[in-house]
């Protein structure tokens, strides 16, 4: 699931957005992280099975092609 916050038209979503990710459980739970650029917040959250306990910085690009290359 993905949440969006502020973001003023469709096509505004196709950018890098950069941030943290803070994760926490113990056989199971949920993780996100809450990327952001130009007053727009994406975020991620996600389930998951096992014991994590961490926190990374990241970043997210969205693209109007699909591509293979992750940068």
């Amino acid at each position: 699931m993905m949440l969006v916050y502020n973001l003023p038209t469709v096509d505004a979503i196709f950018r890098r957005f950069g941030g943290i990710d803070g994760s926490a459980y113990f056989i199971g739970g949920f993780g996100f992280t809450a990327l952001g650029a130009d007053n727009i917040i994406v975020v991620p959250i996600r389930t998951g099975i096992g014991a994590r306990l961490g926190i990374n910085v990241s970043y997210l690009k969205f693209t109007q092609r699909a591509t293979w290359n992750p940068f």
